[in-house]
């Protein structure tokens, strides 16, 4: 790359610039540090107000996920010339890599990687080359979330683990006969299994502890990292409420079903008792036998499947043949509760001890926030497990097409014309903001191709900041392999998502979104829109808890849970559940959703407006002027009062060969940003940038529905649709101008004159404009 850009990092709105640095020549190790000799200002904290903190300030991240960084690869038989060259290069990359991220407002990763060995410095191994980058980020004051720490892989030859002479062979024979039937889902009996957890706390410890060369500290001690996290999607219950312990081997079963009949005992004394809150057993049930079957489950089951003894019910099956099932509907409801109460007993205290263990290893560990898991939006006991760690984590991905004819903007969509949502149909990250802890958005992307994608970052920035969030990862930042060997190594076709999973690393060669996604990350780390203050709180109790009925996809929170979509975009909304109590109540008002869809202007604060009668999003605040969608049906200009700027004089550029041109140039779709860098109001500001975009295809890219199925990625160039406008303020008079390129590269600049007016052409390929004072 040609030059080394400042790296900008927030820290609650006030920015501390970094230098990048050319990479060390030579590393050496590291002494080791008393990690009690570190400021405990230096680590991520989470905050009594359900934030996190660094250095005293409130601190937001915006991060990024996928194939980092790259290895040295270093072979046995390299020579010693070629072991050094490699890792020469791997540490180009990282620093490289580093350089990127800066570039394009990111200031966290989530590191999908971990140290796996001890190692020498420079030995270009997979643990020296992971340290290497870890050291890197911490220098140049990025921080990295831990995922995944507690999920490790179990096997027979771990019976060891825990001293119990006298299950150590069934256990061995239950484990081999996992892996001859290639069972799947048989980790999910570690949360019951006391050799499967402890072999997560062995490993645990081990990821945790493991000492970097290059920072002189372990893991579990090391301020650089800012939160952690014990699964990823693990998403235990709703596995466990379909039944899928139905297929472990006999060891597990039996054993869970031991726990199921001690909490019965534990909650009802007596058979009587039992038998008196769920009105009847099935026939061959007894408590004190142990044969109670874990059910209902989601949809039906087998009664063979139900117990742990087939022949517990041979009466009721020689009734009605060997298929006999039994359903929700077949029960009591309180039955029903009582399987959904005990999944969660176990789990919770599973997840409590491993979290417990975690914070025992290190002070990065206990300090800095813990996730038990991630996701599953719509499903209220995954949120209440997230209730009782440090912070709330969930995700989201959208479609940027649509396979309905009947869509008037076909084979694309765009969200701005319809009710405002980031969800394919119930709701995921809206609502699930919960008082006093910290949200996190742990993954999220527009799935390609998108005609429309410039206006996602903007549609995040907007929840993120009406919810007040405090970290959002975007999903995937796909491996550039060459790039620190190619002068323009992002200059590559944009990826096409393939399958049905919006999965795609688009972003990664794709300056479009790029451009607003730098601009709502630099908005929303600096806190440049303002959140709702007094959200509406949705309170949920016991009855909604352990309702059965949410045991089926997208059925918790009944009918009540239906408004909390549409609460958040007008009022906010807050969430708790509490089952000390039996109905759910609501404090503040709803914005009722009443099941047909109305164009209409939502206005949650002075700052935002959604207005899906003409499709756009605006911002303006003090250091932030922003809109997308379709700016011809809003007038021949836009004023942000606030902000004090104007947007006009908009035309776009089509270049002939691109391909779906239709509406671009006539209804001027755009992403457009006049914000702050330094923190400071656009009027005060000393550093400004500015965004306008539209769209971009691969030259000969055809997409599937409107080609008879068949897509076709297209090759390089990428054909970008320029937009050309003027952006005027009063804060831009006397500004140094310069317009950067894909490449963060200079191509043109000026000075902004007195009439504060700030010329964007659409010959030229800017990526963004930088304007210093």
């Amino acid at each position: 790359m040609v030059g080394y850009p400042l790296l900008i990092l927030t820290l609650s709105g006030a920015l501390m610039a970094v230098q990048a640095q050319e990479p060390p020549a030579q590393v050496g190790e590291a002494p080791q540090v008393d990690a009690t000799t570190i400021s405990l200002e230096d680590y991520v904290r989470a905050t009594p107000d359900g934030h996190l903190s660094l250095h005293g300030r409130r601190a937001r991240f915006w991060a990024i996920i996928g194939g980092i960084p790259n290895e040295a690869d270093v072979q046995p038989a390299d020579n010693a010339e070629q072991r050094e060259a490699k890792v020469r290069h791997s540490r180009a990359d990282s620093e490289a890599l580093i350089d990127r991220f800066g570039e394009l407002g990111f200031n966290m990763v989530r590191l999908w990687r971990y140290a796996d060995q001890d190692y020498r410095v420079g030995d270009g191994s997979h643990s020296d080359s992971l340290d290497y980058f870890v050291w890197r980020m911490k220098e140049r004051g990025l921080k990295i979330w831990l995922p995944g720490i507690s999920q490790i892989d179990v096997g027979p030859a771990d019976a060891a683990v825990i001293d119990e002479p006298a299950t150590a062979a069934t256990w061995t024979a239950a484990m081999r006969e996992i892996d001859e039937r290639k069972i799947g889902n048989a980790w999910i009996a570690r949360v019951w299994d006391p050799r499967m957890e402890a072999a997560q706390q062995r490993g645990m410890s081990a990821r945790a502890t493991h000492f970097n060369h290059y920072t002189g500290l372990r893991l579990a001690d090391d301020p650089v990292f800012a939160t952690w996290e014990l699964t990823n999607e693990e998403w235990w219950i709703v596995k466990m409420m379909a039944g899928d312990w139905q297929h472990l081997p006999t060891y597990f079963k039996s054993s869970l079903a031991v726990r199921w009949h001690q909490f019965l005992t534990a909650k009802y004394g007596d058979e009587t008792a039992l038998q008196a809150r769920w009105g009847f057993l099935l026939p061959g049930e007894s408590l004190k036998g142990g044969t109670i079957g874990i059910l209902p489950v989601a949809g039906r089951m087998k009664l063979s499947d139900a117990g742990m003894d087939p022949t517990a019910f041979k009466a009721l099956a020689a009734s009605g043949g060997s298929d006999v099932s039994v359903g929700r509907d077949d029960v009591n409801r309180h039955r029903g509760e009582d399987v959904i109460e005990f999944y969660l007993s176990l789990q919770l205290a599973h997840k409590q001890r491993l979290g417990d263990h975690l914070k025992s290893l290190g002070r990065s560990a206990k300090l800095s926030p813990l996730c038990y898991d991630t996701g599953i939006g719509y499903q209220i006991q995954s949120q209440y497990l997230h209730q009782h760690a440090d912070a709330v984590a969930h995700d989201a991905y959208i479609n940027g097409w649509t396979t309905i004819k009947e869509n008037p903007r076909f084979p694309w969509q765009s969200g701005l014309e319809e009710a405002p949502r980031i969800s394919q149909d119930v709701p995921w990250l809206e609502h699930n903001k919960i008082e006093g802890k910290p949200f996190f958005c742990y993954e999220t992307q527009i799935q390609q191709p998108a005609k429309y994608r410039a206006e996602f970052p903007l549609r995040l920035l907007a929840l993120a900041s009406i919810q007040d969030w405090d970290i959002v990862c975007w999903h995937y930042w796909g491996g550039v392999g060459d790039i620190t060997t190619s002068d323009k190594p992002f200059d590559k076709p944009l990826d096409v998502t393939t399958g049905s999973h919006p999965q795609g690393y688009h972003y990664t060669y794709d300056e479009v979104q790029n451009a607003m996604m730098r601009a709502a990350g630099l908005a929303f780390r600096q806190e440049l829109v303002q959140p709702i203050a007094t959200p509406t709180t949705f309170t949920y109790g016991r009855r909604s808890l352990y309702a059965p009925e949410s045991m089926d996809y997208g059925a918790s929170y009944g009918a009540l849970g239906q408004h909390m979509l549409s609460t958040t975009y007008q009022y906010g909304v807050r969430i708790r559940i509490d089952p000390t109590r039996e109905d759910d109540e609501v404090k503040g008002p709803i914005l009722r959703l009443d099941g047909a869809y109305s164009p209409a202007v939502l206005k949650p604060t002075a700052q935002v407006t959604f207005d899906t009668l003409r499709g756009g999003l605006g911002f303006d605040a003090p250091g932030l002027a922003a809109f997308t969608g379709f700016f011809a049906k809003f007038g021949d200009s836009m004023s942000f009062t606030t902000a004090g700027a104007t947007l006009s004089g908009v035309s776009i550029t089509v270049p002939p060969e691109m391909p779906y041109p239709e509406g671009i140039a006539e209804e001027k779709y755009l992403g457009f940003a006049l914000y702050s860098t330094d923190g400071k109001p656009l009027a005060e500001a000393t550093a400004i940038s500015c965004s306008l975009v539209s769209t971009s295809f691969n030259t000969g890219f055809k997409w599937g529905p409107v080609n008879h199925g068949q897509t076709v990625g297209g090759t390089l160039p990428v054909q970008v649709a320029r937009v050309a406008g003027t952006v005027t303020a009063k804060a831009l008079a006397g500004m140094t101008y310069t317009f950067r390129d894909w490449h963060d590269q200079r191509i043109g600049g000026g000075t902004v004159g007195t009439d504060g007016a700030l010329r964007i052409p659409s010959d030229q390929p800017i990526w963004y404009v930088a304007l210093t004072r």
